[in-house]
């Protein structure tokens, strides 16, 4: 047998191996192909990717260094970085990969790699993209975030068609919503998507498609671009997203239900898919999720970050908080799961290990708002207003539509003391929440589509309300806070003191003493039921039909003295005696209800938080959760939003106090 024909044969056999992933054969067969033709180039090449394949990173790398090949051929320098980056040596990879003369920008036009004479430009291109979208990879590992964004746009420029570092940006959060549309303005569809008629609109509606987190309800479903892929499932998993981020959580996972049906380990899916699980507070699915993960999935972050989330879901924090780390030891990007740690901390009101959180995440999640949201929202339970006011505002600027950043920045106002402002900024969030109207499954829409998530939202405009005086608007809010959240003792306690300052004490008797029978040791009701009762019955006639006014009792004695004597009626004071009738009691009122006396305000919670009976615990979206997210997400929320998201979606919180106080200065129960 001619040596020609044998080394053909080695190389079919490698190739055909490689087609039927019998990995560990192609390496065999390569192995004699690279002494048969004495360590060509190409056969050392193939080499090296059957030990990648095989899993040999150290092997492989040693093979191309030792014949500097890395040095002579770009796919030699690429392939020994990819495996060093494997090996996680992410320093010895980026040495490879630094930007010298062989493929930095400027000599990139003119510049012929030796990678053969059959490398076309748009091969070259794609290589040349592939060491950008690596370096990128490394320089996160490296927590260089900023040279990573840098080295993905760069990725994205030379290969519009790189989705995988367009998905590094984007699902991590790295760019903020204004430089994720600059930087779909900047990419050149028209003049690299020259295929087929419409193909650079079609991508460019694919990358749009993943950057509209928040939107109005009417434009979360796929742009009309998008119709003949409507049913994939990452569009399909985008608008999940976007109805996440919306505090739609029954949509959200109704569709995620059917994409968890059709691929049971989506990856971009499984993060949402345990943030709206926690918004909706069902542990049973999320206990069976987190073992199905574990068992399957070991070694990814994600399975013990549902893990966490699960023992966060049932108030076990100490539990979550451990998982979580483990969460965040195999994936130091996971910003979702430093935010659900984030809430684990808060909820047992550790505020400095839970902003600590917060901050981390807000690294890993720059373009997000959710961090930022509850990062403030810890500075308003320990009453630094101002801090708190900064941070809602940078979440304001990062995401002005969502509505529960609007509903931090009206507590913050009314803690200061500016009621106008407080009503704008919550009347905007239950516009906003109003618009987010979904249809039922009978075909009719919701006259009020509000869930218990928005109840402290309703309560807090009706304080507000009551504040400016507003008392009807007042009453009607805490009416509609009771149809979203039927069960609640605060709210029963504000509108009887709503019906009290307006001396209808008959209607303030009766929510107070609802109050009470939800929460017996609610001592602002108990006081304001004693208070109420006095005036009440001093006011109300002694029978039914009793006249307004009595005579006196008239007695046998005679007068002496120009005198006449009179019976006193035991308890009436000596004002009362002096009036013209000694029993008229009809002056006698309830005692002056200051105006300063307020209850505390409540904050929604994110699709990543949960709250007990009477407090919220604000949370992500998406995964917000969210916060994230939220979201939200949040803390959202909510997260938001947030969560939602996660938040990012969004009882187990923090122990708050809900009896109303004396506002000098406003106690606000944001949790």
């Amino acid at each position: 047998m001619k040596v020609e024909e044998m080394l053909e044969k080695f190389r079919s056999e490698t190739l055909s191996s490689i087609e039927a992933l019998r990995f560990p054969t192609a390496l065999y067969w390569a192995e004699k192909a690279v002494t048969a033709s004495d360590g060509s180039f190409q056969d050392v090449y193939m080499l090296g990717k059957c030990m990648y394949f095989c899993k040999q990173y150290h092997r492989a790398a040693k093979l191309i260094t030792q014949a500097h090949l890395d040095e002579k051929h770009l796919n030699c320098k690429h392939l020994a970085a990819q495996c060093l980056y494997e090996a996680q040596m992410y320093a010895e990879a980026l040495q490879l990969l630094k930007n010298d003369h062989m493929w930095n920008d400027t000599g990139l036009q003119n510049q012929k790699p030796q990678m053969g004479d059959s490398a076309s430009p748009t091969q070259q291109h794609s290589v040349h993209s592939s060491m950008y979208l690596l370096r990128g990879k490394v320089h996160e590992a490296m927590d260089n975030r900023i040279p990573a964004i840098e080295d993905y746009k760069m990725a994205l420029k030379l290969d519009v068609y790189c989705s995988e570092a367009f998905e590094m940006l984007v699902r991590h959060e790295m760019l903020t919503p204004e430089e994720e549309n600059d930087l779909l303005e900047h990419l050149p569809f028209d003049e690299q998507c020259t295929s087929y008629e419409d193909e650079a609109k079609l991508l460019r509606a694919l990358y749009t498609d993943q950057v509209r987190k928040y939107c109005k309800p009417e434009e979360r479903a796929p742009s009309s671009e998008l119709m003949p892929l409507r049913k994939n499932l990452s569009i399909r998993v985008n608008h999940a997203q976007r109805m996440l981020n919306g505090c739609d959580y029954r949509g959200c996972f109704n569709m995620l239900q059917e994409i968890m049906k059709a691929d049971p380990n989506h990856q971009a899916c499984l993060p949402i898919y345990i943030t709206c699980l926690v918004a909706m507070k069902n542990s049973q699915i999320l206990f069976t999720l987190s073992h199905r993960l574990v068992d399957s999935e070991p070694d990814n972050a994600t399975s013990w970050f549902s893990v966490g989330c699960y023992y966060y879901v049932i108030g076990r924090f100490e539990e979550s908080r451990k998982y979580l780390h483990k969460a965040t030891t195999l994936d130091r990007n996971l910003g979702a799961a430093w935010l659900m740690r984030g809430h684990a901390f808060a909820a047992e009101n550790e505020h400095d290990q839970a902003m600590a959180a917060y901050f981390k995440a807000s690294q890993l999640m720059r373009g997000s708002h959710l961090p930022m949201l509850y990062v403030g929202l810890e500075h308003g339970l320990m009453s630094n207003v101002r801090l708190a006011n900064s941070f809602f505002n940078q979440a304001h600027s990062l995401a002005p539509d969502d509505p529960f950043v609007l509903h931090e920045l009206g507590t913050v106002a009314y803690q200061n003391g500016d009621y106008q402002l407080a009503e704008k900024c919550f009347l905007q969030a239950v516009d906003m929440v109003s618009s987010m109207r979904h249809t039922t499954s009978s075909g009719d829409s919701n006259d009020f589509p509000m869930d218990d998530t928005w109840e402290p939202l309703l309560n807090n405009l009706g304080h507000v309300c009551r504040k400016l005086k507003k008392y009807d608007q007042a009453i009607d809010f805490h009416q509609k806070a009771l149809l979203v959240s039927p069960m609640r003792a605060s709210t029963f306690a504000a509108l009887g003191y709503v019906y009290a300052l307006t001396l209808k004490y008959d209607q303030a008797i009766e929510y107070f003493q609802k109050a009470l029978a939800l929460k017996r040791d609610d001592t602002f009701s108990t006081t304001m039921l004693n208070s109420v009762l006095e005036a009440y019955l001093n006011e109300a006639p002694a029978f039914l039909g009793a006249p307004k006014e009595i005579p006196p009792p008239v007695t046998n004695l005679a007068e002496t003295s120009g005198n006449r004597h009179v019976l006193a009626t035991p308890g009436i004071s000596k004002r009362l005696m002096a009036s013209t009738s000694a029993m008229e009691v009809s002056n006698m009122s309830m005692p002056d209800i200051s105006e300063e006396d307020v209850i505390q305000m409540d904050t929604p919670g994110y699709y990543l938080d949960a709250r007990d009976e009477d407090s919220v615990l604000s949370g992500i979206g998406s995964l917000r959760t969210p916060s994230d997210a939220l979201v939200t997400p949040a803390n959202s929320g909510t997260v938001g939003f947030g969560f939602r998201p996660g938040e990012l979606g969004r009882g187990h919180t923090r122990q708050t106090s809900e009896t109303i106080e004396e506002d000098t200065p406003d106690i606000i129960q944001r949790r």
